[in-house]
């Protein structure tokens, strides 16, 4: 065998025991999990309603409230939530860590849709459901007079400071139910929510103090049922 067939097969031999080599570290390596597909940022809805106009509810109150709480709280917390979970090693993170983000991240996510549904739907004068929303309201809670009496009863019925109250429409019971949520965690599971009364403090504190039924009573007078309406015909085509 010349020296150039014996270098050309110790070569061929090399490259053998590399190729067997990576394979097997191939085989040994943990499998990648894809990388992370970026989060959309979430961002503040301005107010629509005009908080010099709403009966009952303070403009310092309403600014405050949409500013501070919804904007720089709920919108925040959530983009930096996004943020942490797309950087995390799913096959490293502790459950107790992801399961922590994500609990943050459902109360953010809840706290956005029910401060948003809760500005929008603020009038600028009072008004009475009409039309179909009207007509359901009769069906599923007997009249108006006792869906607000419920209503008033479940926002008194909150621990001091904390939960909303909310108008929704479950499509798979094809009618109107009033929830209770403690926290921003907690939702009606395939509910629609059409308004949304915010009993934390700091919706009704710098007006009323501790009197929440001041609040609420000032809350029910400022519904916009226009607003209610068109989001319960939405939800009936679900």
């Amino acid at each position: 065998m010349t020296d150039i067939s014996r270098r050309s097969l110790a070569a061929g031999a090399g490259l053998l025991v590399g190729a067997f080599a990576i394979g097997a570290r191939a085989q040994q390596a943990p499998p990648q999990l894809a990388s992370a597909v970026p989060v959309p940022k979430a961002t503040p809805k301005p107010l629509i309603v005009n908080p010099d106009k709403v009966k009952g509810l303070s403009a310092n109150l309403l600014r405050t409230h949409h500013d501070a709480e919804y904007a720089a709280g709920a919108v925040k917390r959530l983009n930096a939530i996004g943020e942490a979970l797309a950087k995390i090693d799913f096959a490293e993170v502790s459950p107790e860590k992801l399961g922590e983000l994500k609990r943050d991240e459902q109360a953010a996510q809840n706290a956005i849709v029910l401060h948003e549904l809760y500005f929008d739907g603020l009038a600028e004068a009072p008004s009475q459901p009409s039309g179909l929303l009207a007509q359901a309201l009769s069906r599923d809670f007997g009249s108006l007079d006792r869906w607000k009496a419920e209503f008033v009863g479940i926002g008194k019925s909150l621990p001091s400071g904390m939960g909303w109250v909310i108008l929704a429409y479950a499509p798979r019971d094809k009618r109107l139910f009033n929830y209770r949520a403690e926290n921003d965690s907690m939702a009606p599971a395939g509910g629609v929510p059409l308004l949304a009364m915010d009993m934390f403090e700091h919706a009704y504190a710098a007006d009323y103090g501790t009197d929440i039924a001041k609040y609420i009573d000032a809350y029910v007078q400022a519904i916009k049922w226009t607003n209610a309406e068109r989001l319960y015909r939405e939800a009936m085509r679900v």
